[in-house]
């Protein structure tokens, strides 16, 4: 007798499981690093173009016309400028925006270009003594409130050496001597009085000059105190 033959095993053909279309992700920190560079720059662009222009029209045009208004204008712009460098600390320390730093440096070389340009403005009036005391005083805020608005840009990044800005300051502050030695000594009749202003500008650059040129020793704290507050939300 045949033994019935057995019918082979069927295989099932296999199945091919097809997975679900992946959803794009969003990078939220990326979106979020480029918003807030948008925003601080357009900020402190405004600012720095509104402070420069204002600065010009006081030394063309002396501060009759705008005493006045003066300090609604210098509390818009500061608070303009304040608002974009913190959106700025956000985006760079933040976010770790790598692009916002380059263009932060361009921004400090050229306010350090206004600020000589400036010094160099304020020579000229000293010389020609075309200046009182609240248009002195009034020189010696603008001055300071660049070189404050250049400190600041520094701040905003983490490892920046601003010893560099010193020299083009420092060089300036020597040709400023030269004229003071020179209009005061050898150019005939010249009131005296006069010399005080000259001074008081020239040791006001120096001293700035060499507070840059320690500013491992005095700017560490404020540079470690907001890297601190950075860090304790990233470790949050």
């Amino acid at each position: 007798m045949t033994e019935p033959q057995k019918t082979p095993p069927q295989v099932k053909p296999l199945e091919r499981k097809t997975r679900p279309p992946r959803k794009k992700q969003v990078d939220t920190g990326g979106m979020l690093s480029l918003a807030t560079m948008l925003v601080s720059l357009a900020a402190v662009s405004i600012a720095l173009g509104g402070g420069l222009i204002l600065i010009f029209e006081i030394l063309d045009q002396g501060l009759a016309n705008s005493m006045d208004k003066m300090p609604v204008k210098l509390l818009v712009l500061g608070i303009t400028f304040f608002f974009g460098w913190g959106i700025g600390l956000v985006s760079i320390r933040g976010f770790g925006n790598r692009l916002y730093p380059i263009i932060i440096k361009l921004y400090s070389w050229g306010c350090l270009a206004a600020a000589g340009v400036l010094y160099i403005k304020v020579i000229q009036k000293l010389y020609i003594h075309e200046y009182d005391d609240p248009r002195l005083g009034m020189y010696v805020i603008i001055l300071l409130g660049v070189l404050f608005v250049l400190l600041c840009l520094h701040l905003l990044l983490e490892e920046h050496d601003p010893r560099p800005f010193a020299i083009p300051l420092l060089i300036i502050s020597i040709v400023h001597l030269f004229v003071i030695v020179y209009h005061y000594v050898f150019d005939g009749n010249v009131e005296g009085k006069y010399a005080k202003g000259d001074f008081m500008v020239f040791f006001l650059m120096i001293t700035v000059s060499g507070l840059i040129l320690m500013h491992s020793r005095i700017l560490s704290p404020v540079r470690e105190m907001i890297g601190d507050i950075f860090s304790k939300d990233q470790e949050a």
